[in-house]
């Protein structure tokens, strides 16, 4: 075979090839532009290419809220604002522009300049006092006369915003936003890639009940290939009926905005703090810091922290289970005296007391904290007892129980007693004053206090007790608390209950600040180092009336540097107190 007939039929190979390779594109593209242009791998691309060239508001997402013990919703306000549409071309009429803002007695130049900022649907934002750009909400005389203005592409509008700057328990209730891996991984596909689902807190964990059918009202128009809106289409409005369900928690909406103005008059920048009911341990109140904006996009390894379900060094507040196994194992009586000379000699080293007591009983050594008597405790009691009472007292273990299959917070943090397994004397004494391993929760520590509070019957704090439809509040569902059991003997909660009075009550005990609260309080104090440098978390747990306890109380600063976050975690709390009375 000569090479000229080798050479032919490498060209017809090779153009074989390519026609075949073509007639393949073509068949391909004819499959998924006419045959399967409606239902491509379960996408309608016609119904996608339209979705491209329209530019849509949403007045009303359908999703379900999530509500506080009242009914009260803590992700949906309605306002009424100017909903900014542009659908001009070039200049906007300035005689418009003076009579809006007329009507919205606000500045023509920052009208005109805001709507010229404005390419997509969106509600009409002005600087506020301090220069924020904020939304402008609406009178029901102002809409009318907007609505009489007819200026084009701008509308007077009752929307619902799902977060705004005074939304409450952010950490709690968490975000919705984009994310396609996380529809992909966590929720199977199941919805559109630019769908908003929840990816934090109880949006995320409820996110099937709280998003229902996954319609919604909006508000719409078409561009072209440039962005300008397409004449005679017209403004489209969608309103289906969406059958979501609600998320009805335990949170009470004026506890919360006691706790969170507690935090915020005081500079609390990061921590938490936990009220619970002390009867039934419902979580009436969580807040964490630093704040969030729960509308600002966040990467996934920024996403905020719940610090109230984050486990930590609780220094002090420890001493109370060291206390009440010491009490209840008949290893530590009241009047049993102990000489702190600030330091207690363990093998060759020390560990040193924040302070030198002298001569001091074991019920003094509570209230003012001494490290001695508690070290000294913690190695009489041995591994075993503390573990035992620890877990008895709801620590070292969940705080919370699932509900309907789901857990109630998103990646809560079980802490723990000892991580190591050797026992010496040096572990035990650290682990008496609440350092070495010891890692506890806010929530544990409100928990423990209601344990304490509630006569020594310990439940599981309750965040979500049930769903509702988001229509009308029907129930759906309902979550009640589980059964209580008995944590600790009478007598021991009875001795223990004095010598966390004495801890406010007396002049030398570490919380006697707050014996000036509107009712009596109960508590420890707890200061703990955090391997850094000049760097302490301090605690206050507690709970209030000390007679007849009504709340249970954790208080959280975290990586305080300034040597007043005793006075700081005090300060929150008392301001909390007294605004609950």
């Amino acid at each position: 075979m000569n090479s000229k007939i080798l050479l032919q039929r490498r060209l017809v190979l090779l153009l074989s090839l390519i026609t075949f390779g073509l007639v393949a594109l073509l068949g391909r593209l004819f499959y998924i532009q006419v045959w399967a242009r409606h239902d491509l791998h379960g996408r309608d691309l016609v119904e996608a290419a339209v979705a491209q060239r329209r530019e849509t508001f949403e007045i009303d997402s359908g999703r379900g809220d999530i509500l506080d013990r009242n009914g009260e919703s803590l992700t949906g306000s309605r306002l009424r604002g100017v909903l900014v549409m542009p659908l001009w071309q070039g200049e906007i009429d300035p005689a418009k522009v003076d009579e809006l803002a007329s009507i919205l007695q606000a500045n023509p130049e920052e009208v005109q300049t805001a709507l010229r900022n404005i390419n997509r649907p969106t509600l009409l934002r002005l600087p506020s006092a301090n220069g924020k750009p904020q939304i402008v909400e609406l009178t029901e005389q102002q809409a009318e006369r907007i609505d009489r203005l007819q200026f084009p592409g701008v509308y007077a509008k009752q929307v619902k915003v799902r977060y705004d700057e005074h939304s409450l328990a952010r950490h709690v209730i968490g975000f919705i936003g984009q994310d396609p891996d996380l529809v992909r991984n966590a929720f199977g596909g199941k919805y559109a890639l630019d769908e908003k689902v929840g990816k934090l807190g109880l949006e995320f964990l409820f996110q099937e009940d709280l998003r229902g059918l996954g319609r919604g009202k909006t508000i719409s128009y078409f561009t072209d290939a440039e962005g300008r809106p397409v004449n005679g289409l017209g403004i489209r409005m969608t309103d289906e009926e969406n059958r979501a369900l609600s998320v009805k928690t335990t949170l009470h909406r004026n506890v919360q905005k006691a706790v969170e103005a507690a935090m915020d008059k005081y500079g609390l920048q990061k921590g938490a703090v936990v009220v619970l009911d002390a009867k039934t341990e419902d979580i009436l109140a969580m807040a964490s810091r630093p704040q969030y904006d729960q509308n600002a996009l966040v990467k996934q390894a920024e996403y905020p922290v719940n610090r109230a379900i984050q486990a930590n060094f609780p220094g002090s507040v420890f001493k109370t289970v060291i206390a009440a196994a010491a009490l209840e194992k008949g290893v530590v009586h009241a009047g049993d005296v102990y000489t702190c000379p600030g330091y207690l000699e363990i093998g060759e080293g020390r560990l040193n007391c924040w302070t030198e007591h002298g001569r001091i009983t074991a019920e003094q050594g509570f209230a003012q904290s001494c490290n001695v008597v508690f070290a000294s405790l913690a190695m009489k009691l041995g591994r075993p007892a503390i573990e035992e009472y620890a877990k008895k007292l709801g620590l070292g273990q969940p705080a919370t129980d699932p509900v309907d299959g789901k857990p109630q917070f998103d990646r809560e943090d079980p802490g723990r007693i000892f991580a190591k397994n050797e026992t010496s004397w040096r572990l035990l004494a650290n682990t008496g004053i609440g350092q070495e391993d010891v890692r506890i929760s806010p929530l544990q520590a409100a928990h423990l206090m209601a344990v304490i509070a509630n006569n020594g019957k310990a439940g599981k704090p309750r965040l979500v007790q049930e769903l509702v439809t988001s229509s009308d509040g029907m129930l759906y569902k309902s979550f009640p608390p589980g059964e209580k059991r008995m944590a600790l003997e009478p007598a021991t909660v009875n001795e223990l209950k004095r010598w966390m009075t004495q801890v406010v009550a007396s002049p030398k005990g570490t919380a006697h600040s707050l014996s000036s609260v509107k009712v009596s309080v109960a508590g420890k104090t707890g200061t703990a180092q955090t391997g850094q440098p000049n760097a302490y978390h301090h605690w206050f747990a507690g709970y209030a009336p000390a007679d007849q306890p009504k709340y249970a109380i954790a208080v959280l600063a975290e990586d305080v540097t300034d040597g007043a976050g005793s006075q700081l975690v005090q300060s929150v709390a008392k301001e909390i107190v007294d605004r609950l009375f």
